[in-house]
């Protein structure tokens, strides 16, 4: 029974890829580091380096026509860089959203037949092919998001595509431990029943993802590719003060596309502005069944609201540290304030609240009063933050304005041990900086401790012991829900009570972070990023649920006898 749209070519490609996806899957399922495109610049050649910067500049106040989709009209983007403060001046084709579904519809009933290994190859070919766009997109994310360029790089590139190679590896794994086929037989005395069976996985249905402006390219890739892995067209609706990055993996995926017989608007870019939104629309459609979302959790309480839509949803959560006990503080402070500063603290996962006993923190060599673990911490973020070279290239800049009123509105009403200030970038003279407030509250029940403070901050907050720490926590995931939690203790029986009452409720837990790897990380094929079990998010990068729930399994019975 052939019901595919198969293709000699497409089918090769498939030959050359199949061996590391496989390898991507069999990292997926170890857990152990590896990743699919190094994140070292120098691993990458010189002309890649001075190419991607000339593509930014060339980009730069003019039409982004390397869509291949027609738009009504050329909607000039909303990208003011936060480091020069200037628009980026760039265009893009402006689709309505009838037009857009229609489109999708036509591309849905050709893609979902195409087979899935072949579909495979055409995503791989398409990460690849991005591979080569790794600097200009580090450029264009750096200057819609803040990021710093380093983080830029990494987080809208290798990062990025190791992410959307994660996600087809679990697709494969999904689509293929079902045979497509299988001959059932049963013996009923003299008689056999035999029957042809044919198992066809199909999509759900047109997929919509939301980007959001601080990480426009690594929030979207592993549900952009899970949908299309499993046969679904994708409209990517990003923010419009973030399209520059992920414009370039749409132009990317449409070349792909158009180039092995497939219609390009499989993918299709959809963009708005500021004053004209348009995701509410695009999202209340009834041919719009799956919904990926990263940003505000009121946006994200609305989508999920919607009847009939299947969503995957990022939103936001209040992160928590709890210091019980340590072997070395200033370690562990240097660690936290990195954390804490790193983009300006404008990471889903950055943490916000540190929980501090009252009596004290245990050290390796003495006992450390709660003002003595404050001033440690408050002292990493000052040497970090005054740090000529360290502080640009660690806080980037804040993507707008928003987030400075946030901090500024927050240190007005709270007890600060230290004021959040600008810096002055070396480069960018006009950057939008602002470094870390150190805020301390009374006690954990204040009401300003409860919510996201999204931005450069910490909030110092005393408790009577660790156990109420560790209870605040758990009280604080319930409500509020969490993306990254960490506790530094050197008891392991207080270690095992964190990890039962936090599993419990479905918090992603560190333990120790003290080098060079820190608390707000997550890296592919190793780290579940979310659980999808708070508050915080429903969904997590990347396990099986986020693939088994795009599609469905359709059974096809063929009586041969019987």
């Amino acid at each position: 029974m052939e019901l595919y749209l198969s293709d000699a070519r497409r089918h090769e490609l498939w030959k050359r890829h199949e061996s590391r996806l496989r390898e991507a899957l069999q990292a997926w399922q170890q857990r152990t580091y590896w990743y699919a495109y190094p994140e070292e610049p120098k691993a990458y050649s010189e002309e890649a380096v001075a190419k991607g910067e000339a593509d930014f500049k060339a980009q730069l106040n003019r039409p982004f026509d390397r869509l291949r989709q027609e738009g009504r009209r050329w909607l000039i983007s909303d990208e003011v860089s936060p480091y020069t403060r200037e628009p980026l001046g760039i265009s893009y084709p402006w689709v309505d959203p009838t037009t857009a579904l229609e489109r999708a519809q036509e591309a849905l009933a050709q893609w979902r037949w195409v087979p899935y290994t072949e579909r495979f190859a055409l995503l791989m070919e398409s990460i690849e092919h991005f591979s080569r766009r790794f600097f200009e997109v580090a450029h264009a994310t750096m200057h819609t998001t803040g990021q710093a360029w380093m983080m830029a790089f990494q987080a809208s590139g290798p990062h990025a595509a190791d992410r959307a190679v994660e996600a087809l590896a679990v697709a494969y794994h999904e689509l293929s431990h079902i045979p497509p086929h299988a001959r059932w037989t049963r013996d009923f005395g003299k008689s056999q029943a035999v029957i042809d069976k044919y198992f066809i996985p199909q999509p759900e249905g047109i997929s919509l993802h939301i980007g959001v402006s601080t990480f426009p390219v690594w929030n979207v890739m592993p549900g952009l590719y899970a949908s299309l892995a499993i046969g679904s067209p994708v409209l990517v609706k990003p923010h419009p003060r973030a399209i520059y990055p992920i414009a370039l993996v749409v132009a990317i995926l449409q070349e792909t596309f158009e180039a092995y017989g497939l219609p390009p608007t499989i993918v299709q870019l959809i963009v708005d502005s500021v004053a004209e939104p348009i995701a509410k629309k695009l999202a209340e459609s009834p041919l719009v069944r799956i919904i990926d979302y990263t940003g505000g959790p009121e946006f994200g309480a609305y989508l999920e609201s919607l009847p009939g839509k299947i969503t995957f949803l990022e939103k936001a959560g209040v992160n928590g540290v709890l210091i019980e006990s340590v072997e070395e503080m200033e370690a562990v402070a240097r660690n936290i304030a990195f954390s804490a500063s790193l983009y300006s603290g404008q990471m889903c996962t950055a943490p916000q609240n540190v929980y501090i006993p009252r009596e004290g923190v245990r050290a390796k060599e003495k006992q450390l009063s709660y003002d003595e673990v404050a001033a440690a911490l408050t002292k990493a973020i000052e040497d970090l933050a005054s740090h000529p070279k360290a502080a640009p290239a660690i806080l980037g800049a804040l993507q707008n304005e928003e987030t400075l009123h946030r901090i500024e509105r927050l240190a007005a009403g709270v007890a600060v041990r230290r004021q959040a200030q600008n810096y002055v970038h070396p480069q960018y003279t006009a950057a939008r900086t602002l470094t870390p407030l150190v805020a301390e509250a009374a006690a954990p029940t204040e009401t300003f401790t409860r919510t996201e403070h999204f931005g450069p901050r910490l909030i110092l907050i005393p408790v009577k012991d660790a156990e109420e720490g560790l209870t605040s926590l758990y009280q604080l995931a319930q409500e509020k829900g969490m993306l990254s939690c960490a506790i530094y203790t050197t008891d392991p029986h207080f270690k095992q009570r964190a990890i039962r009452l936090l599993s419990e409720a479905a918090v992603p837990l560190s333990f120790n972070f003290r080098g060079q790897v820190f608390i707000n990380q997550s890296v592919a094929f190793s780290d579940f990023h979310g659980t999808g079990g708070n508050p915080a998010g429903n969904a997590s990068f990347t396990d099986a649920s986020f693939i088994v729930k795009r599609f469905r399994w359709v059974e096809i019975r063929d009586c041969r006898e019987g």
